[in-house]
């Protein structure tokens, strides 16, 4: 096998959090090396679940800085940003989550970087985009899900308010389509030899999740006519669990019924209607849901597979470290790292058959490259002491 398809692409990782990082770790995962500048306190995500004895350091920093090198910079200062324009100068790419305007101020916004390097491709994540009442604000994942119809407030009760996903969909959704975008301008620069700026927001992401229904007819009802019933997409509880089901089309919910042991329900009024079906899904669940209770989550498992309808247990979180389908298919990947031992994490999963992505390391202490990167631009050794003497750079001890 050969390299990773992007080895030897310049990343500058000016962004912090998670959907910026995420970008580029997935740039650092098809081999692009990536250098990531945090602030003298250091990149927020290193707080989240912190590892116990590993000041600065977190289960959730680890992954979404691997592959990447550590330089620590107080943009506050004049020599900061000298030292992050040489760095914008030689990079092909440069992801960037600061709200807009930021940049601007830092002396590294789109049209002070494009003066610098010609050729750079220009990632701004936001939350909102530049444009509109809430351009240049800032935002979240959760607030994506709520502007989007991911929280509908017609499904609210008193006691069950608007809810947000358990994960932050949005903030792990952008990375994928402004890594589309980075390459894709990747591509364009080989034609043409100049960069461009590419935008994600999360709003915009949230509009991309719901491509396949977001679409207004002006001169029809605004929402169509549901033809499927929840009840046959949707978790169920077992004897000792839960198991998630998803006989979508008509022939699975057919298969379904066969499975529970209910063959011809829809052939009998009022199920042969397809339409009360949907606007009496809680009364169909009715009719599954004692006889999913009578077998374990394994039975069921294995009597859906046995009839070709699509299931799986619910599982927690962690439990995906010990899925057989997870392991088998390399969607875990077991690295060993110098300061935490044996480290298990995502692969990336998206695979090539001839150059795949690897994880080379995890995510580093903070400042842990900042010297050899500084000397890398032609600091020499006396040059170097002053900055980290002056605070303008932090290294790791």
């Amino acid at each position: 096998m050969g390299p990773p398809p992007l080895t030897g692409l310049r990343v500058l990782d000016c962004s912090h959090n998670l959907a910026g990082p995420l970008t580029a770790m997935h740039l650092g995962d098809l081999g692009a090396e990536v250098i990531k500048v945090e602030r003298p306190s250091g990149d927020e995500w290193r707080d989240h679940e912190r590892i116990p004895g590993r000041p600065g350091m977190s289960r959730h920093y680890a992954q979404a800085n691997r592959n990447k090198r550590a330089v620590c910079l107080d943009l506050a200062t004049d020599d900061g940003r000298a030292v992050v324009r040489q760095l914008v100068a030689r990079a092909d790419v440069l992801v960037t989550n600061m709200r807009p305007g930021v940049p601007e101020k830092l002396g590294f916004g789109w049209e002070d970087a494009r003066r610098l390097n010609p050729g750079l491709v220009y990632c701004e994540i936001s939350a909102f985009g530049r444009e509109g009442p809430r351009g240049g604000r800032p935002g979240y994942d959760l607030l994506g899900e709520a502007l989007a119809g991911f929280m509908p407030p017609g499904w609210a009760t008193p006691g069950s308010p608007p809810t947000g996903s358990p994960v932050p969909i949005n903030d792990t959704a952008l990375p994928l389509l402004a890594s589309t975008g980075i390459l894709a301008a990747l591509i364009e620069r080989g034609r043409t030899g100049r960069g461009q700026r590419v935008e994600a927001s999360i709003l915009g992401s949230a509009v991309a999740l719901n491509a396949h229904s977001l679409v207004r007819i002006e001169s029809l009802p605004q929402h169509g006519t549901p033809t499927f019933s929840r009840a046959f997409y949707r978790a169920y509880a077992t004897r000792d669990g839960w198991i998630a089901v998803a006989a979508y089309a008509e022939r699975l919910a057919r298969r379904f019924c066969e499975a529970v042991g209910r063959p011809g329900l829809l052939d009998a009024p009022p199920w042969d209607d397809r339409a009360a079906r949907v606007t009496r899904a809680e009364e169909l669940v009715a009719e599954f849901a004692p006889t999913l209770r009578e077998r374990t989550t394994a039975e069921w498992d294995e009597a859906f597979a046995a009839h070709g309808v699509p299931a799986v247990p619910v599982q927690e979180r962690d439990e995906l470290f010990d899925d057989p389908q997870a392991r088998a298919e390399g969607l875990l990947a077991e690295i060993d790292d110098h300061e935490l031992g044996r480290l298990t994490m995502t692969a990336p999963v998206v695979k090539l058959s001839d150059t795949p992505g690897a994880i080379r390391f995890a995510g580093r202490r903070l400042g842990a490259d900042t010297r050899e990167v500084l000397a890398e631009l032609g600091h020499d050794d006396a040059e170097i002491e002053r900055l980290l003497a002056a605070g303008v750079a932090v290294a790791a001890t």
